[in-house]
């Protein structure tokens, strides 16, 4: 996916397409998540659609719960969905730094003459 050592560095436009991607990829694995975490809120504390869609929305974007569950089932739901919502921050935070980071270190380590630096 990424341009070898070796490779000079893609152009800005193809640069772009790529930051694109990654963050769709990142809002995929968001809306993702907080249709699973909506999903446990109405089948485990028999939520409206609009409520159980807070409750996953303010424990991914770590706020935490709106209220707290009344079942023991959502309860550890929440507590799991809230340990996995930590996770999910870290990936997206991943996904998308990723390409900037790389051709970051790909401009400071390509010569331009197509071979890698050697340490001699």
């Amino acid at each position: 996916m990424y341009e070898r050592r070796s490779e000079p560095l893609i152009p800005f436009s193809r640069f772009r397409r790529r930051v694109f991607l990654h963050v769709l990829a990142a809002l995929c694995l968001l809306v993702g998540s907080i249709l699973i975490g909506a999903i446990g809120f109405v089948v485990l504390e028999r939520m409206d659609w609009d409520l159980a869609a807070l409750h996953a929305t303010t424990l991914v974007s770590g706020l935490g719960l709106a209220e707290i569950p009344k079942t023991p089932g959502a309860k550890l739901f929440a507590s799991l969905f809230a340990l996995y919502s930590g996770f999910v921050f870290v990936a997206m935070s991943g996904i998308i730094i990723a390409p900037v980071a790389h051709r970051m270190l790909h401009y400071f380590h390509w010569e331009g003459g197509g071979n890698p630096k050697s340490d001699k």
